[in-house]
């Protein structure tokens, strides 16, 4: 136990005695509750411990409750194992949310660390200590207490809370004792992680099977069309590609891959196969490449047909007239096929890639980037019609088979999701947040804060109860004194903040004053500064309006009349843009919506430029 922690508790205890036991009448220490009584009550206060669904359980309150316990002191080191292992697993318990079987399973690890505690209690500040890494190794677990984690999830969750029972349930809990648990705890944790892999496995070979299976739909006619476009050859040997080896390399696909080395050396045995045809006559390097290629080529594809149990007649005759070729070829003869064919006739019709249909609309509110997701990470599924949250590791985005594959915990399948489904993820997917985990280390942190903070108290107590003490010694006249002596103070007080109010008072009222003349010298100088914009307002100015939709109008006063006092305003056209009065003219200005752009020249005669644009504008 560090010095730190050590002292603290004993300066809570020393002041618990003072204010708690020192006051009674007979001595305390005679009723102490002793080791044998304090283990007997352990145990008939297992079952309520062990069921309770609380968040926080006090042993010490529950032994307190016992009629033949009830009031009767506890030795100071009992005292300090039950109340440091109780803070620490309070803490544990209000900061890992996990469910309510876990719960049972911290009520059970409190009992066990309480047995432990009264036996040995370094493990407080040994990190290393057997019981801790247990204790920790079962936080970390807690998520496999979820009862939508999966079968194998809860035959191991399950497998732990018995572990932990008979821990519980034991009247002597030492560091063997736990280092035993944790030995089969690592037994029962490599078992579970073993058989989950075991069936990630198996799910990513099926999957690679339908990725395999989607490369052979999506390749084996390309390739078998790479070999053929634009190359002039016999109809026969285009009709053994098509119907014969197509079947073939759509199969090689489907078990080995595209990028294979069975599929490889197929696509580089039919490229063999159909130089030794079509080569042109008399290539002086026939003969010696045909050796090297030909023969090896053509015994791999026939034990391909043999393989897959498709030698029919049909494949022989083909053989055997492809071999007839070479020899005519080898001896220079020039060969004159029946029909020479174009492969181009074959080929699927092609589409252009403008009338591709995407498989998404981007504009589509629900859409959901796929490539946002992220391998090996969890999310939460929301399940809408169960009312339900899966929490699910993303184990593959497939690109080939365009499918999302999530599982949980136990390494099962939970959902799959095609490409065109996941609108479903926009809206019921959240990722989760990697949250720092609360360990052991944070709970004996907060259990030095909490001591910390209860010692202050006591001592606060403590303090308060010797001031009473000394209170209740003093004779009537100091009272009567120190009342009189209060109520002075009172009163000076009260004076005193009469003094400061009126002070406030004052001073709000300067400062209302000065506000006011601020306003007023503002507003004196607002109007003189648009009586000044006013004054340049002449008949020919140039001017920027702001209309009502915010939009800047240049236009020009054409004429101030003097029967209306209306400002006519004009644009280059002659149009009317605004006619205000002198006071609306004022506003506007105020408003900021009118602004000079060019002052009128002295020379201009406003009411006969008007007069002219309006009869150019009519002759119009």
């Amino acid at each position: 136990m560090s010095r730190q922690l050590r002292n603290l508790l004993k300066q809570n205890r020393n002041l618990e005695e003072k204010i708690f036991y020192d006051t009674r009448a007979t001595d305390w220490r005679e009723e102490l509750i002793s080791s044998k009584e304090l283990s007997e009550a352990l145990s008939r206060l297992a079952t309520r411990i062990l069921e309770s669904e609380s968040s926080e359980i006090s042993i010490l309150k529950m032994i307190n409750d016992l009629d033949d316990l009830k009031g009767r002191p506890l030795d100071s080191f009992e005292k300090n194992a039950l109340q440091v292992v109780e803070l620490i697993f309070n803490y544990l318990r209000e900061h890992n949310h996990y469910d309510l079987a876990f719960t049972k399973v911290m009520n059970s690890l409190q009992l066990s660390f309480t047995r432990l505690s009264l036996n040995d209690l370094s493990f407080l500040d040994n990190y290393k200590h057997v019981a801790v890494r247990f204790l920790e190794k079962v936080i970390s677990l807690g998520h496999h207490f979820d009862p939508k984690a999966g079968k194998r999830a809860q035959f191991f969750s399950q497998a732990i809370v018995l572990l932990v029972d008979r821990l519980a349930n034991r009247e002597s809990v030492t560091s063997d004792v736990f280092r035993r648990a944790e030995s089969k705890l690592n037994e029962y944790l490599d078992g579970f992680e073993q058989k989950s892999e075991t069936s990630v496995n198996k799910i990513l070979s099926e999957i690679e099977k339908q990725s395999r299976e989607q490369q052979a739909n999506q390749y084996t006619q390309e390739l078998i069309s790479s070999k053929t476009k634009n190359e002039e050859m016999p109809i026969f040997l285009l009709d053994f590609f098509e119907n014969l080896i197509k079947p073939l390399l759509h199969k090689t696909i489907a078990l080995h891959g595209v990028n294979s080395k069975q599929c490889q050396q197929l696509l580089t045995d039919m490229d063999t196969l159909v130089w030794s045809i079509v080569c042109s006559h008399g290539d002086p390097d026939y003969n010696d490449r045909y050796e090297a290629d030909v023969p090896p080529a053509m015994k791999r594809m026939y034990q391909l047909f043999i393989d897959n149990d498709v030698l029919t007649s049909y494949v022989k005759e083909f053989f055997i007239e492809i071999e007839d070729y070479h020899s005519k070829k080898l001896q220079g003869q020039r060969i004159q096929y029946d029909v020479m064919i174009s492969a181009d006739i074959f080929a699927d019709e092609e589409y252009e890639k403008d009338d591709l249909l995407h498989w998404y609309d981007e504009k589509d509110g629900s859409f959901f980037d796929v490539d946002s997701l992220k391998q090996e990470s969890w999310y939460l599924l929301a399940n809408k019609d169960e009312n339900e949250i899966y929490r699910c590791r993303l184990l593959m985005v497939n690109h080939l088979t365009r499918k999302i594959y999530f599982v949980n915990l136990s390494g099962e399948l939970v959902v799959t999701v095609g490409f065109e489904d996941t609108h479903f993820l926009a809206n019921n997917m959240s990722e989760i947040q990697l949250e720092e985990t609360i360990t052991y280390t944070h709970a004996v942190d907060s259990l030095l804060r909490e001591l910390t903070a209860r010692l202050d108290i006591l001592k606060r107590e403590y303090q308060l109860l010797l001031k009473k003490r000394a209170r209740d010694k003093e004779e009537q006249h100091k009272r009567e004194i120190a009342a009189r002596e209060a109520i002075q103070k009172r009163i000076e007080e009260e004076k005193r903040q009469e003094i400061l109010r009126r002070q406030e008072e004052l001073r709000i009222q300067e400062e209302k004053a000065a506000e006011q003349r601020r306003l007023e010298e503002m507003d004196a100088r607002q109007r003189f500064h648009i009586k000044g914009i006013y004054r340049k307002l002449t008949p020919g100015v140039v001017i920027a309006y702001k209309n009502d939709q915010g939009r800047w109008t240049e236009a020009s006063l054409s004429l101030v009349s003097k029967t209306t006092n209306k400002h006519i305003f004009t644009d280059a056209s002659g149009n009317k843009v605004i006619d205000p009065t002198k006071q609306e003219l004022l506003d506007l200005i105020g408003e900021l919506r009118i602004k000079v752009v060019r002052e009128a020249g002295s020379n201009r005669d406003s009411l006969s430029s008007l007069v002219k644009e309006r009869r150019q504008k009519l002759s119009q």
